[in-house]
Parts: C-alpha cells; sequence; structure tokens
C-alpha cells in the first residue's frame, strides 16, 4: 500500500509539473521584468511606473492587477482586470515586487496593437533624467535558445547588475558564458568564464495564473564574480536548462537583461537581448 501511495504521489508530481510548463490556451503570459518601489545606493529613490494602452477593442486580463481609483501613489487602490479602450492603464502598487510581475493577455489580443511602457528612474535625481526604459515581454517573445547580451560595463566606474527569469515559474539553472567584449567584436570566441546560477521560483498562491516568474538577480556582476574586473565591457551568453522530463517542458519561456549603473550620478542603462 505504501509503494501505490508513493507511485501515485509521483504521478501526481508529474503531471502538475507538466502543466505547468504547458502555455494556457486562452492566455498569454506577458513578463513586466521590474515593478519595485524602494532606496537605493548613493540615496537612490527608485520608482517604477507602468502604462498599457490598447487603442482599439478594451480586453481584460485573467488577474485584477490594474488601479481603478487611488488618491496617491502609494495608497491602497481598487483594482481592476479591465483595459478600457484608448485609456491607459496602470498596475496597482500593492503588487511591487522584486521579481516583477505577470500579465495574463487573453491570445486573441493582437499584441502589436497593445502599447506598453516600463520606466525606472530615481526620484532622488528626476530634476535631470526621466529614468530608464525597460522592455515588456509578451510569452511569445521569450527564448527557448542562448541569447546574448551585448556590451555590459565592468570597469570601476559603473556597477552592472543581471536579471534572468524563467516565465513558467520553474527553479530554472542558467547558464552564464562571459566574454570579453573587445575580443568578441573581432570574432575571438574564447570564454573569461562560464558558471551556472539558479533563479528562484517565489511562494505564490497554487492556481491557474501565478503572478510572479522564477527570478534571480544579480546586483554587481564585478563583485560577484572578480575576475570580470579585467575587462572593461563583456558580452554574456545566457542559456537556460530544461530537466528531461517527457513529455517535454515548454521551451519558450526565458529571458534576461542588464542594468548598468553610474556610481557617481545613478543614471541607469539598460542592455536587453533586443
Amino acid at each position: 500500500m505504501k509503494n501505490l501511495f508513493a507511485v501515485l504521489l509521483l504521478l501526481v508530481t508529474v503531471t502538475s509539473a507538466q502543466a505547468q510548463f504547458t502555455p494556457d490556451p486562452d492566455y498569454e503570459r506577458v513578463l513586466v521584468p521590474v515593478f519595485f518601489f524602494g532606496g537605493g545606493q548613493g540615496g537612490a529613490k527608485w520608482f517604477t511606473s507602468f502604462d498599457m494602452v490598447a487603442p482599439a477593442n478594451g480586453f481584460q486580463l485573467a488577474t485584477p492587477v490594474l488601479r481603478d481609483e487611488q488618491p496617491c501613489a502609494f495608497c491602497p487602490c481598487e483594482i481592476k482586470a479591465q483595459v478600457e479602450e484608448m485609456k491607459a492603464e496602470t498596475i496597482c502598487g500593492q503588487f511591487e515586487h522584486p521579481f516583477g510581475l505577470l500579465l495574463w493577455v487573453p491570445r486573441n489580443v493582437d499584441k502589436d496593437a497593445v502599447h506598453t511602457s516600463l520606466r525606472v528612474s530615481d526620484r532622488s535625481r528626476e530634476d535631470d533624467r526621466a529614468g530608464a526604459q525597460i522592455p515588456v515581454v509578451w510569452e511569445s517573445d521569450l527564448y527557448a535558445d542562448a541569447f546574448v547580451l551585448l556590451d555590459v560595463k565592468t570597469e570601476p566606474r559603473y556597477r552592472s547588475a543581471i536579471r534572468l527569469y524563467d516565465a513558467f515559474q520553474y527553479p530554472t539553472d542558467f547558464v552564464l558564458r562571459f566574454y570579453d567584449m573587445e575580443e568578441f567584436r573581432k570574432g575571438t570566441r574564447e570564454m573569461l568564464f562560464e558558471t551556472i546560477v539558479r533563479a528562484e521560483r517565489v511562494s505564490t498562491p497554487p492556481g491557474r495564473f501565478p503572478l510572479r516568474p522564477a527570478f534571480l538577480m544579480i546586483g554587481d556582476i564585478v563583485a560577484k564574480w572578480p575576475q570580470l574586473a579585467s575587462s572593461e565591457s563583456v558580452a554574456i551568453e545566457v542559456a537556460g536548462t530544461s530537466l528531461p522530463i517527457s513529455p517535454p517542458q515548454y521551451d519558450r519561456r526565458f529571458y534576461a537583461f542588464a542594468s548598468i549603473t553610474n556610481n557617481t550620478t545613478n543614471e541607469v542603462t539598460i542592455v536587453s537581448p533586443r
């Protein structure tokens, strides 16, 4: 009986894992990679602004995360799921989280007709800069194979961070390969080094529409890997890994980007794969 129970438990676990990697039939994941408010180095006051506009024919998200009415930026707000036609919708601040956020958009929505803006700014320095734009990534634009982040600064004037995502919420190992940028421009493929890191899943309530991706942030890649200091800039090849299960895990689920912050001005530059 104990053996039968163990087999049944294994079948349930495997079935659950398989379903987790299957795209939802009715809704597409849309990754909002950053949605964070808080302090940082050098007295920074980081603020994230998000807007989504449907020029024609509004639609309804699977989960209500949009701000309905709110008297101030950090006040509790009424939430809704409806993206109204020709109205800039924003995410309610109560969903702020270092892992970012997943929106669930109906698959019959034309993504080319939906416009988004995701911007991170330092409000302690907003007199002379408006912030940095970060891509909002639809499920169909996530990666299955290796991709490259180019010209990520490693010289002392900057601190560069990398953020890694699995939009299908599984704790995932990423293989990172680092190349000197100048040598990479010459076509030289000699690696500085290779390492493996893991993006972890946040604990979220079970259900069909989880809010968070699996995530890892390395806040300063030179502090983490001092050997990078020998270069002024690097190319980072990123490859997510999948488990050898049957049926195979859905593979188009990986994303990453780097941010380069000037240590003096706190000005941020975003490096995305496209």
